[in-house]
């Protein structure tokens, strides 16, 4: 029987084939799925559009950063007859970083010529409005200036001013720092040599170059590392703006949204200007640095548009790494990078081949940091905020960038702080100073120290230091008795003897300097030589409450305990105090609260405070004449007399003063312009072995050696008049008679005498 063969299916033939049209199915199934992904993740993407529209477009279009308050010093005012000589007005002109050029070809520019200054100014907007640039020539002679004029039609000028300094902007620690530019104030060759370098396709993308990324991609490739980054301009500015500086993928494709979006809303300007306002160009200390406006300042110490060829490479050149291409700490880096920028200027035909080749031969030169912004000043800077503070203004407008304009005179601070310096330099290391300069006129603050080293903030001994004043406060006394018609005149007789008293549940006698008594003595000389007997007899005839009177009249406003040690100053007042009460011995009698600020603007010049402190009469002019003529007297035959062996044809009034125990060495004085204030004491109130006259005194004379001092002038009031008196009764007398002095006097209340009065 013959077999039958039967063929048998592989195994896997036994499983059911998979038909075409479930695979179908599934693969629409999938892309179905795909789809609605893809969906959700567009829906997903659009929302977190609309998402980033709402949030940029609301910064971007409002108040997009918190801008610092910028702070001025004086504005120099010229006109003929001011005392100020040529050098003077170049210093000024070096420290607001006008270049010196005979061609004067552009503002910020001056020349010199035997006698005369002429002077390209940069516009400015001042407290009183705009002021355009300007060019006048400044004529000089021994004493001043000798006349001003209008450079193109030789027209006189009456007046002319310079630009005010700008020596701070208010920063909190660890903040930005930043100083706003408008797109038409930068350079036409400044916009292009930064979007050559940062963006060629700036005006022609939409947020987001992809050539650029892909270029970047290619170059980075080709070098094994990243040499070359593909983010556009609007992409830094979002990530500066909006993102931190993560580098993860999350954050890159936020920056390109970001961009996309920012590109969509604004226009190109816009955008341009926000990253000229945004970039990061360096650290100050504790503070960030932003925008090429404040980094021209902050490099080269003048504005944006002043900057020259080599200048702009550097500024645009070290915006790819500020702190790697610092030309402070790396001038090489810095010069092959701005070489590099050079190059490409040249070759884009923004440079000709002389513009080029001069820019390339110049030295990488940038200011010293400590020249940014001025890093002294504190204890001005400190009286400046404590005023602010004091000041009703929005916080909007306080965010946007105020100008705050005070009446800082750069020259005298400087003066101020080398005097204070080079004097205590030879003085015991643990010694402290306070020094206040006013226009007493105006009450002007113009300078202040605070300590030896005048660059040192933290306790403002000017402000807040309360000391013993001493002799300081002998005029205030004087004035008092001067001001009771008819009963005091500088020949009142007053008597250096011996006194004791009960104060504070002890005795008290007080002694003279010098230990020595010396009888009957003219009150003009009591007050001159700084008799301490003679004038606690004259401050209890008059009573404790006449010199809390007379404290008030002249400007302190606090209230002082007072006993009979006061009248030799046991009371304590700081600097300012002391100069605020001199302030209207100065000015005649007419008082006037003593300030740093004279306004305050928001960012557009808008008036936000302006100084409206009221002038009033404290005491009759008639009778701080003759305490200003003993006040003469002290400064030249008295305690204060060095500083007529010192200025021989100068005339200055002022005062000494020395606590008990020597702790406290004062002076107070005052020329035709100006009254200063210095104080010299330890901290922790120990002995310093000073008097007023070896110690203070000093370094007032050192400030006017430096400064210049204008000779006190004082023209005789109506009612005043040489009258005769008797050295040894001070009863008036004839002029023909024996042992007379010739001294000012009120003439109403003294008859002019014919008769030698038998004594």
């Amino acid at each position: 029987m013959s077999k039958v063969n039967v063929s048998r299916k592989p195994k896997s033939a036994n499983k059911s084939a998979i038909k075409p049209s479930a695979l179908r199915s599934g693969l629409k199934r999938a892309a179905i799925a795909l789809l609605k992904l893809m969906l959700v993740l567009l829906l997903v993407l659009l929302f977190y559009l609309v998402y980033l529209d709402s949030k940029i477009s609301k910064k971007f279009s409002g108040q997009k950063w918190q801008v610092p308050a910028q702070i001025y010093a004086q504005s120099t005012e010229l006109l003929p007859g001011k005392l100020m000589t040529q050098e003077q007005l170049i210093a000024k002109l070096d420290n607001l970083k006008y270049q010196r050029n005979s061609s004067l070809t552009a503002p910020g520019q001056y020349s010199v010529s035997r006698n005369h200054v002429t002077v390209y100014r940069r516009a400015f907007t001042y407290v009183d409005g705009y002021e355009a640039e300007q060019l006048f020539s400044v004529e000089f002679n021994r004493s001043g200036i000798n006349r001003i004029t209008q450079r193109q039609q030789q027209d006189p000028l009456n007046f002319a001013r310079l630009e005010p300094e700008l020596i701070d902007h208010l920063v909190a620690a660890q903040q930005e720092d930043r100083e706003l530019v408008r797109l038409e104030q930068v350079p036409e060759r400044f916009k292009d040599t930064l979007l050559l370098v940062e963006d060629r396709d700036f005006y022609h993308h939409h947020g987001v170059s992809p050539l650029s990324v892909m270029r970047a991609l290619w170059v980075n490739a080709v070098a094994g590392r990243t040499v070359q980054g593909g983010s556009t301009l609007t992409q830094q500015l979002a990530k500066n703006m909006y993102l931190s500086s993560d580098r993860t993928l999350w954050r890159k494709a936020n920056e390109a949204l970001i961009a996309i979006v920012l590109d969509y809303r604004f226009n190109k300007d816009q955008i341009l200007e926000a990253y000229l306002n945004e970039v990061f160009v360096g650290q100050n200390y504790a503070n960030a640095v932003h925008g090429v406006g404040l980094g021209s300042r902050f490099y080269f110490g003048k504005p944006l548009g002043e900057l020259q060829p080599a200048q702009y490479a550097l500024l645009i050149g070290l915006l790819k790494g500020p702190s790697y291409f610092d030309p402070r700490r790396y001038p090489e880096r810095a010069q092959q990078r701005r070489d590099l920028i050079l190059r490409l200027m040249f070759e884009q035909h923004l440079l000709d081949r002389t513009e080029y080749e001069h820019a390339v031969q110049q030295a990488v030169v940038v200011i010293p940091r400590n020249q940014y912004l001025n890093t002294g000043f504190a204890a001005y800077l400190d009286a400046v905020k404590k005023e602010l503070r004091q000041l009703s203004i929005n916080a909007v407008d306080k965010d946007q960038g105020i100008k705050v304009f005070t009446y800082l005179d750069t020259q005298a601070q400087f003066s101020a702080e080398r005097a204070t310096k080079t004097q205590l330099a030879e003085l015991p290391s643990e010694l402290q100073a306070a020094v206040v300069v006013a226009n007493y006129q105006y009450a002007k603050i113009i300078a202040m120290v605070g300590s030896k080293d005048a660059v040192q903030g933290g306790f403002n001994r000017a402000i807040d230091a309360k000391r013993q004043i001493g002799s300081i406060i002998k005029p205030v006394i004087y004035l008092e008795a001067l001001a009771q018609r008819g009963r005091y005149s500088l020949a009142s007789i007053l008597q250096d003897e011996p006194i004791r008293l009960r104060s504070n549940d002890q005795d008290w006698q007080p002694q003279n300097f010098d230990k020595q008594y010396r009888g009957p003595v003219m009150l003009v000389d009591a007050l001159a030589n700084s008799l301490n007997v003679p004038t606690v007899r004259l401050g209890l005839q008059l009573g404790l409450p006449a010199l809390s009177d007379g404290l008030r009249k002249l400007g302190l406003r606090r209230k002082v305990k007072l006993h009979p040690a006061a009248l030799l100053g046991a009371i304590e007042l700081s600097p300012l105090e002391v100069t605020q009460l001199y302030q209207t011995i100065a000015n005649n009698g007419l008082h006037q609260q003593l300030t740093t600020l004279q306004a305050v603007t928001d960012s557009n010049g808008h008036p936000l405070y302006v100084r409206e402190h009221p002038l009033t009469r404290r005491y009759e002019q008639q009778e701080v004449y003759l305490l200003q003529y003993a006040l003469m007297q002290a400064a030249s035959r008295g305690t204060a007399k060095s500083l007529k062996a010192a200025f021989p044809s100068t005339v200055f009034a002022g005062k000494t003063g020395t606590s008990s125990d020597y702790r406290d060495s004062w002076f107070a004085g005052f020329d035709q312009d100006t009254l200063t204030t210095v104080w010299l004491g330890r901290d922790d109130n120990n002995a310093i072995a000073l008097t007023g006259s070896t110690g203070a005194l000093n370094v007032f004379k050192h400030y006017y050696r430096l400064h210049g001092a204008n000779s006190l002038v004082r023209v005789m009031p109506e009612q005043v008049s040489l009258q005769s008196f008797s050295i040894k009764t001070g009863y008036l007398q004839g002029q023909n008679c024996f042992n007379i002095l010739l001294l000012p006097a009120i003439s109403v209340e003294m008859p002019a005498m014919t008769e030698c009065l038998e004594e």
